[in-house]
């Protein structure tokens, strides 16, 4: 779905899985962004993993000027039924120059990208050019040849929807036509990164990157995680655990397009110098990369009212996030199983939308109910955050990977200390980075991945001290407002945008 009004965009914010169709700390981040550079004109080029674009979650800001929409997940529908493909000899040449650019690809060389992509736009993009590369005669030899290469002692039937995963959203890109912008910004490496790559090598314009996350990171999390592959033919989940090699082979296709996202960004940016460091090791340049924290808007928050707690009252503790299995909520929940034990008076909140993994939310909610939690255990879906954190003792992450959680510093510009694992920028938000920022003292406790026990205990030790929360939770305030104010991150970014000027 492409829609479009007004003059040539300012930028093209390309965004995969995130804003406007999803809430999250990224789509709240971003809205942020639009909403605070009135004078920058937006269009939104959207990857989504569904068929149709879902309601917008935030308002729509006026100085959105267009947006376009890209179905990954529907892109199968294009092989579906009769239609045209290219002619044989174009399609032999096209499967040649893939064969070609995969061989590039692995061998470390990703500047090929280029060449692939030229090509590709002169055939011209179409559902034609999408089947082709898809599903034609061609293609299913190239499928044929790397799999009796490497994979031949493996289930095809993995391969296959290995291939099928990683390759249709990114022959989804390459047929699909592309808003012309001053600038092109994506969110993400990974399929949306490709696209801002395509918008650079197509209109000779800037591309800038920024990550939250690593993607690349997070997807081989994901893999690693994969324990069945996806649907058969007649939409019935198959029961075959994936292979470790086609588990690497999967990973090193992303390494790779992030690669090439890397090689071709003008400007690299993410919120702290680990994830930079991670950057520079995965291809990135160092000269391009630079660092800009999320900032956060403190003069609209006020801290409640201190008032005499009743030592024997109730707890509050919140989980914000995501029910997904990135986030680890089940360790989340396991910890609340001990803390129960050891803490009786405590509510728990998991505040978060449920719909983004299904499955796993069920499994959550089973898990609450067969640890014997129910009663004290409430999932809240999706909510608005500043109507919750007033009133939470503490705040808890548990997550596998993170960037740096917008939801622990909205939680400290309300006093309340996080207990968080140690990943991404969690152990800098909660202990400062710079040394006159350490010197205030930690705002929470940073805990091991995967560990409830360790969780609980800290989670316990807060809640059992109430000076101590109330130290940690002033700390807290105060760092947000001498280190992440958002008007610095606003800055940085139009004096970023004014690249697309030239």
């Amino acid at each position: 779905m492409n829609e479009r009004q007004g003059d040539l965009a300012d930028v093209c914010l390309i965004l995969e899985g995130t804003y406007p169709f999803v809430t999250g700390g990224v789509s709240s981040w971003t809205h942020q962004l639009i909403t605070n550079l009135p004078e920058i004109r937006f269009h939104l080029y959207c990857l989504i993993a569904e068929r149709e674009p879902g309601p917008w979650r935030f308002p729509r800001p006026d100085n959105v000027v267009g947006v376009t929409t890209l179905s990954l997940g529907g892109a199968a529908e294009v092989l579906e039924g009769e239609g045209r493909m290219l002619q044989s000899e174009e399609e032999k040449a096209l499967i040649g120059m893939l064969r070609s650019f995969h061989t590039s690809l692995l061998g470390g060389h990703p500047e090929a990208f280029r060449t692939l992509f030229e090509r590709f736009r002169q055939t011209g993009f179409s559902p034609e050019l999408f089947r082709t590369l898809s599903a034609g005669r061609q293609a299913w030899s190239l499928i044929g040849e790397f799999y009796q290469s490497q994979f031949a002692h493996e289930s095809f039937i993995d391969f296959f929807w290995m291939w099928r995963t990683t390759h249709l959203p990114l022959f989804a890109l390459l047929s699909a036509p592309l808003p012309q912008a001053r600038l092109y910004h994506s969110l993400a490496s990974g399929y949306a990164g490709m696209l801002g790559v395509m918008g650079k090598l197509a209109y000779d314009r800037p591309f800038v990157l920024t990550e939250h996350g690593l993607y690349t990171r997070e997807r081989k999390i994901e893999i690693a995680l994969a324990q069945w592959i996806g649907k058969s033919q007649q939409d019935e989940a198959t029961v075959r655990p994936i292979r470790e090699t086609v588990k690497g082979f999967w990973m090193r296709i992303f390494e790779q397009l992030g690669r090439i996202v890397y090689h071709y960004s003008d400007t690299i940016v993410t919120l702290f110098e680990g994830n930079r460091s991670l950057q520079i090791r995965d291809g990135a340049d160092p000269e391009r990369t630079r660092v800009i924290p999320n900032g956060i808007a403190i003069g609209e928050r006020t801290v409640r009212a201190p008032v005499p707690r009743d030592p024997d009252g109730e707890r509050v503790v919140g989980f914000i996030g995501r029910v997904v299995p990135i986030k680890d909520v089940k360790t989340f929940i396991q910890a609340c199983r001990l803390v129960v034990d050891q803490y009786p008076r405590v509510r728990i909140l998991i505040m978060g939308p449920l719909d983004q993994d299904p499955e796993y939310a069920r499994e959550c909610q089973n898990l609450v109910e067969l640890l014997e939690i129910s009663d004290k255990v409430t999932f809240m879906g999706s909510v608005r955050v500043d109507d919750y954190l007033p009133s939470l003792d503490l705040l808890v992450l548990t997550s596998l990977s993170e960037a740096q959680p917008l939801v622990i510093m909205e939680g400290a510009v309300y006093e309340v200390p996080t207990v968080a694992t140690r990943v991404g920028a969690c152990d800098e938000l909660i202990n400062g980075r710079l040394r006159e920022d350490r010197l205030l003292g930690p705002g929470g406790i940073v805990t091991s991945v995967g560990n409830p026990e360790e969780t609980a205990l800290a989670i316990i030790r807060i809640l059992r001290d109430e000076d101590l929360r109330r130290r940690m939770g002033r700390a807290a305030r105060i760092r947000m407002e001498r280190f992440y104010r958002e008007e610095a991150v606003f800055a940085a970014y139009r004096e970023i945008y004014r690249m697309g000027e030239g």
